[in-house]
């Protein structure tokens, strides 16, 4: 099934499978294709539980201050609350699915996603400050 959108954050794309208004506001369902070495920063919801699940690729995953090595197949839970992040470990670009409930998270990716890091950071945390998302760097 093709993806319903797709965009760039932070250089990597985002494929969104099923968003918020297909699932009722139940959960949005993404792919997202990431760069070697690239991820998040360390980062919480306080609306949001996220399921990944890794299908290409090499991938760390840091949940209560540990970092877990993931391979195709491995799946990680991150529950509303906790710090966490995703980076690509391996030396090609890899890709991850991503559950996320409620949904709606699509759409804070989208409106992050014309700002970069390096030079728009003042933007990106007030974009997060909206969605109750922090980041921790």
């Amino acid at each position: 099934m093709p993806s319903i959108k797709t965009f760039t954050v932070f250089r990597d794309r985002v494929n969104v499978f099923v968003d918020s208004s297909m699932s009722g506001g139940l959960s949005s369902t993404l792919v997202q294709e990431v760069h070697p070495g690239a991820g998040p920063p360390p980062h919480s919801h306080t609306k949001e539980d996220e399921t990944f699940v890794v299908l290409d690729g090499d991938f760390e995953f840091l949940m209560d201050g540990k970092w877990h090595q993931l391979v195709p197949g491995e799946a990680a839970y991150a529950r509303r609350g906790s710090i966490h992040t995703f980076r690509n470990s391996g030396k090609a670009i890899g890709r991850i699915l991503i559950v996320v409930t409620p949904g709606v998270f699509e759409k804070y990716l989208e409106e992050i996603g014309g700002y970069s890091p390096a030079t728009d950071m003042p933007k990106i945390m007030e974009i997060s400050n909206h969605y109750d998302i922090t980041f921790y760097v």
